[in-house]
């Protein structure tokens, strides 16, 4: 019996852990303007710039804010909001690609 509880409950915790906020990572593309944003743990490609993460700030979910760096425009600052549909990135929707 113990060892069919056991079984259980990890089971339903294995369960648990794959559900839930999954993050914002992947490639998104805004369908109005044609536009590709891929945004990964360690890199954003947003247009035709590549900017590093530096940092991310998940404090604010659904609002994730990655710091970052580009060779062109110096630090800048992603403000992406995790939607239904997929991501919002100053003011446009994005769909999961």
């Amino acid at each position: 019996m113990k060892k069919l509880l056991a079984v259980c409950v990890i089971g339903l915790a294995s369960f648990l852990t794959g559900c839930g906020d999954d993050g914002i990572y992947g490639s998104y593309v805004n369908k109005q303007y044609g536009v590709r944003l891929d945004v990964q743990k360690d890199v954003i490609k947003f247009r035709d710039g590549v900017f590093t993460v530096k940092e991310w700030d998940e404090s604010k979910k659904p609002v994730y804010i990655a710091r970052t760096q580009n060779k062109d425009l110096g630090s800048w600052t992603f403000k992406i909001e995790k939607v239904k549909q997929g991501v919002v990135y100053q003011g446009a929707v994005f769909e999961k690609d």
